[in-house]
């Protein structure tokens, strides 16, 4: 069992509320206790860590994020950055 942080500092202002809804979701999924500071989210007791990993592309995709942020996983963190943005010719 081992605890983790996310950190969610790059989701601001219109995406802020997402970083509750995160900590809510990954509560119900994986029945961890979740605490929730300003710019980061600690879970307890995390059994495996590809089924987080699974998690938080599921919810970056259900709350169309999925195109602008993508997790970075950094062995007991991880960070959700903002993606570059191209130009496209």
């Amino acid at each position: 069992m081992v605890k983790i942080t996310i950190n969610v500092s790059e989701l601001r202002g219109k995406d802020a509320q997402r970083r509750k809804d995160l900590g809510e979701f990954l509560h119900e999924k994986l029945g961890v206790n979740v605490t929730a500071k300003e710019g980061s989210i600690t879970l307890d007791d995390v059994s495996s860590k590809p089924y987080l990993r699974v998690l938080i592309r599921k919810f970056l995709h259900k709350s169309d994020l999925r195109e602008r942020f993508r997790p970075i996983f950094n062995g007991e963190n991880i960070v959700i950055k903002r993606r570059r943005e191209y130009e496209k010719e």
